[in-house]
């Protein structure tokens, strides 16, 4: 019976699909899987205790549908389209919600869910008009255009690496651009930027799909 057990065990594991890196964030939990059907995900942070439970709500109407993470006891609501992604803080005090409104690129926008001193609620922050206002300036665009954000990884509990992006369909000479930053959990506040060669020398580890090719082209050499 043992042996059985142990042989299903290593089959279910080699069958296993590999997990798809995020757009942002290449250990963030993707939620493209119940996009379209009624099933909740439970995503459990490293405490092993503390779980987030996401469910999107099928459009009717004029309504759109949206994404619903409950946690704490509350529902906290977001944009509904199927690329959404959680990542949970290291010390599991902390969410970030990368959402998108279900076009081909995005729009994506970036809530961190913090859990508060006393009690079990959890308080949820914005960080989406913050870090587009710092990067407006790399927005090189005949209109206006609005940037996608998203969170790449944490450094600490109190530390995010959040990214923007100039929009890769759009009215912009520099589509696909990216840039990088630091923000604090506790204020919101956007810290610091983070130099290219720094977040793909220290930080590689955590980037998406969105930095790709611009590793990949970074690392070329020219054969003579």
């Amino acid at each position: 019976m043992l042996r059985r057990a142990k042989a299903f065990l290593l089959l279910a594991m080699m069958g296993a699909a590999p997990a798809q890196a995020g757009l942002f964030a290449r250990h963030a939990v993707k939620l493209t899987d119940i996009y379209g059907s009624p099933r909740p995900m439970t995503v459990t942070a490293p405490d092993d205790r503390t779980r987030a439970i996401a469910r999107f709500s099928p459009a009717r109407g004029s309504d759109d549908g949206g994404l619903t993470v409950f946690l704490g006891g509350d529902d906290h609501d977001f944009a509904g389209g199927p690329n959404a992604e959680l990542l949970w803080a290291p010390d599991s005090r902390a969410l970030a919600v990368t959402a998108d409104d279900g076009g081909a690129t995005g729009t994506f926008d970036l809530s961190i869910l913090v859990r508060r001193k006393k009690g079990r609620h959890w308080r949820q922050i914005d960080l989406s008009d913050r870090v587009a206002k710092v990067f407006a300036p790399e927005m090189h665009c005949d209109e206006r255009e609005t940037p996608n954000v998203g969170a790449v990884g944490w450094t600490s509990g109190q530390r995010l690496i959040v990214a923007a992006q100039v929009p890769p369909h759009s009215s912009c000479a520099n589509m696909g651009h990216v840039a990088a930053y630091i923000a604090d959990v506790k204020s919101g506040d956007v810290l610091m930027k983070v130099d290219p060669r720094t977040l793909h020398r220290h930080y590689r580890r955590m980037l998406g799909t969105a930095f790709a090719v611009r590793v990949r082209h970074r690392h070329r050499r020219h054969v003579r």
